[in-house]
């Protein structure tokens, strides 16, 4: 099964206001590599409550690259690979809205929402949360810290796939009838 996992934080209400991104590369089942960045969000202000959240100041993103100039170390993990994100609509809004905002090109890409995913293989679970589904299995979770929940997500597919026994995106897909959102 290969695959990214992203998941971002926002510093306010805007969907281009990313202050954080994590992102989690999974190939034949396995996370082999994980990345954390932070970004000065855009508009440059922070809502307190988003802070209380996931903890992430102005201070902390003030002098960090933009999204824009991210975006040249990001964009390969966004070509030719099927994407997954806990709650996808929120992480490819964001996405979609901030390459939107600095005119850059959308890649074309398949995504999943892991979300869907943890309800027709975790039927059991009393909700679908992040920080319930990785709970139930055991998945060590700092919650809304962007690196933390995409390694999570991405846990939570890899552990659909073993009790599902599919080996890819795609048969996992077949198998519970998902259809990928295309972005």
């Amino acid at each position: 099964m290969d695959f990214v996992a992203i998941d971002f934080e926002t510093a306010n209400y805007s969907r281009t206001s990313a202050c954080s991104i994590g992102l989690v590369v999974v190939e034949s089942g396995k996370i082999v590599q994980t990345l954390h960045k932070l970004i000065q969000p855009v508009p440059n202000y922070y809502v307190p409550a988003f802070i209380d959240i996931h903890g992430i100041t102005p201070a902390q993103t003030n002098g960090q690259p933009t999204f824009e100039e991210h975006w040249a170390e990001l964009q390969p993990y966004f070509q030719d690979r099927d994407l997954i994100a806990h709650n996808a609509s929120f992480d490819f809004g964001v996405l979609g809205s901030t390459l939107q905002y600095f005119d850059i090109a959308k890649p074309l890409l398949n995504y999943y929402c892991s979300v869907v995913i943890s309800r027709r293989v975790f039927p059991e679970l009393p909700n679908h949360r992040l920080n319930t589904v990785s709970d139930y299995l055991q998945v060590q979770l700092i919650h809304h810290d962007a690196e933390s929940d995409a390694i999570a997500a991405a846990k939570i597919v890899i552990e659909a796939g073993k009790r599902t026994k599919v080996k890819s995106i795609a048969e996992l897909s077949k198998a519970l009838k998902l259809k990928p959102k295309r972005m």
